[in-house]
């Protein structure tokens, strides 16, 4: 039977998907960098009053941070952002540090000038915003470094997967406070990353990569001192 209708439906259905992607990741963004608090409640409708949006692309997007284990849904207490667990934290320390410098050593590929000049403009950016207040930016400009590498190396998915797991241990990151000091030495260590990729010592960049991810510089006693309340119970030291 011919279904007139099918173009259209099809077409309402891909700006619906826009939108919500859009939302997830507007909100995800939002938790990561800490301006959504963990424990902070989340509606519906709020949310889609503040993006100018219908509720059902916030609601596919609450199922998505859901997934990635963001944000709690319960009948009885509603929605609200996840709390921090430490056991996140660790395994994301893990896996990152593990697979990305794995991508690095084993892929056999040998990135060209024009890629890495590409993730150069992501270590700018990261220069330009040290004494900003943009978190979302120095985010986003620190993701494209990472990602940009994993791609360089013939495997994006790696960073797909990466990505996924590491929401506990940026929002740990964000939360304490991105200084100007500890900014300068994030970009530091990116600079020798990539220094050793263009010199093709890619051996030392991976070992420099996975130092660079396990190097989660944060005061534990100071957390559990000051933000109990965005952890787990019993869960930061």
């Amino acid at each position: 039977m011919l279904n007139l209708n099918a173009p259209v439906v099809a077409e309402q259905s891909e700006r619906r998907n826009t939108i919500s992607a859009k939302a997830y990741k507007e909100l995800r963004e939002a938790i990561i960098t800490a301006r959504v608090l963990p424990g902070a409640s989340l509606a519906e409708t709020d949310v889609a009053q503040a993006m100018g949006i219908s509720r059902t692309p916030v609601r596919e997007a609450f199922t998505r941070l859901f997934d990635e284990g963001l944000i709690e849904i319960s009948p009885q207490t509603g929605t609200r952002v996840s709390l921090i667990d430490m056991t996140r934290v660790r395994e994301a320390v893990f896996i990152r540090s593990t697979l990305e410098s794995a991508v690095i050593a084993n892929s056999g590929v040998r990135p060209d000038p024009g890629t890495l000049d590409e993730i150069e403009l992501s270590l700018r950016a990261q220069e330009r915003l040290v004494d900003s207040d943009d978190m979302g930016a120095l985010h986003r400009a620190d993701m494209a470094f990472h990602s940009g590498l994993t791609a360089a190396f013939a495997h994006p998915r790696a960073w797909a997967a990466c990505q996924h797991v590491s929401a506990d241990l940026m929002r740990v990151q964000f939360l304490i406070g991105m200084k100007p000091d500890h900014i300068r030495s994030i970009i530091a260590e990116h600079r020798a990353i990539l220094d050793e990729v263009r010199a093709g010592k890619i051996g030392e960049a991976a070992r420099l990569l996975a130092a660079h991810i396990r190097n989660v510089d944060f005061d534990q006693a100071n957390l559990k001192r000051e933000h109990q309340e965005f952890f787990r119970a019993g869960n930061v030291l």
